[in-house]
């Protein structure tokens, strides 16, 4: 594994076990991957709000508040600990997009929207860019062949 592993919504909603997103046979997979990552895994803010999209459709109740609960937990120890993952990007203290990356982020997306990539996807690949451009290995986490594509 390189020095970072990209996580994708994808790779979450498998983590997560989130019923009509997931399937029960990636499950292992995925913990395999976690415990296989030996440098920091970082998430993108749009993945996270991507993510949380996804957890409010969960049918039952009982298991939406679960999930949703588990979500706040590792949001919070993450931004306050790093850990189980770095929130990207980060500027100082904070880790919330400026005015100048959403412009960026939303011309990019209306440039190659014809290939597909929703915003989620595009700041992970920013990501990706930016860390390799400074020389950093980076893995993408993902269940998604078109951004596994640029993983490596």
């Amino acid at each position: 594994m390189n020095a970072y592993s990209v996580l994708d919504t994808s790779w979450l909603l498998e983590l997560y076990g989130v019923p009509m997103k997931s399937r029960a046979d990636r499950h292992a997979t995925v913990i395999e991957q976690a415990r296989a990552v030996r440098g920091r895994m970082l998430v993108t803010l749009p993945v996270l709000l991507e993510l949380a999209g996804h957890l409010v459709y969960v049918r039952s109740g009982r298991q939406r508040r679960s999930l949703v609960e588990r979500y706040c937990n590792e949001v919070t120890s993450s931004i306050e600990k790093n850990a189980p993952w770095n929130v990207m990007p980060r500027r100082g203290n904070g880790i919330l997009l400026d005015a100048q990356d959403l412009v960026a982020l939303a011309t990019r997306f209306a440039e190659e929207s014809a290939f597909n990539y929703s915003l989620a996807d595009l700041s992970i690949l920013d990501l990706v860019e930016r860390l390799r451009s400074r020389g950093h290995g980076v893995d993408i986490l993902t269940f998604d062949d078109q951004l596994a594509s640029h993983a490596g």
